[in-house]
């Protein structure tokens, strides 16, 4: 039923869109989709305000020379549908679904610069356009420690239990060319919980694919925290 209610509110987001193909081409002139595009924004802000297990995720594609928006809200359900829409919010076509549609059978074939924008997860994402959308003002980070290809940061924010949080680290998709050479990361919590405690947690991230081909070494730089953290792999 959440899940109906959801993607019905969904539905009445995008229909109030613009329908104008010829202003796609403006409104698709943005860095930072997420924030910028307002029924982007909107879907965005509907699924983290939803606390539950059901994987959700929104890519950005390039499809048949146009930027375009995946969005799937229940990853790996039986009844899983992903809908593609362009800039304006229009839906271009459905993949999925408990009838196993596909109404752009060559969109995967074809579809190219694949950006992960948000996932409902705890995890890793490597994208300019989230990085630059993270706000950092909800949690103070206790302590940072690295094992192998693990990360590990100690958290503390407001809440009940933190056993509803979502936690990701975002990386800015640079790579800086300093000695080492050194990457750029934000934590983002998503805290919906409304108790008045103070919670620490620990969360922990698998940081490999910040490797970079022919590099041995980075240094991280996480915002919030004062000591960059040296990765040797």
């Amino acid at each position: 039923m959440k899940r109906l209610l959801k993607m019905v509110f969904i539905t009445l987001i995008i229909t109030g869109c613009n329908n104008d193909n010829d202003g796609i081409k403006e409104i698709c002139l943005v860095d930072n989709p997420l924030e910028e595009l307002m029924w982007l924004k909107e879907i965005k802000t509907t699924f983290a305000q939803v606390t539950n297990s059901v994987r959700q995720e929104i890519y950005e594609y390039e499809y048949k020379g146009q930027r375009v928006f995946l969005i799937n809200d229940c990853v790996g359900c039986n009844d899983s549908m992903a809908v593609i829409y362009n800039c304006a919010g229009n839906k271009i076509c459905e993949i999925g679904g408990l009838g196993g549609q596909n109404t752009c059978p060559d969109f995967f074939d074809v579809a190219n610069k694949k950006q992960l924008l948000w996932p409902n997860e705890n995890g890793l994402v490597i994208s300019k356009s989230y990085y630059d959308s993270v706000e950092t003002s909800n949690y103070e980070i206790v302590s940072v420690s690295l094992t192998g290809n693990i990360l590990t940061i100690e958290v503390s924010s407001g809440g009940c239990s933190g056993s509803s949080w979502i936690a990701k680290l975002v990386d800015s998709e640079c790579v800086l060319e300093t000695n080492p050479p050194k990457r750029l990361l934000k934590l983002e919590l998503q805290n919906e919980e409304i108790c008045l405690a103070i919670v620490r947690k620990e969360i922990q991230f698998d940081i490999s694919e910040l490797q970079v081909v022919g590099l041995n070494q980075l240094d991280l730089e996480i915002e919030k925290w004062n000591q960059e953290i040296e990765y040797n792999y």
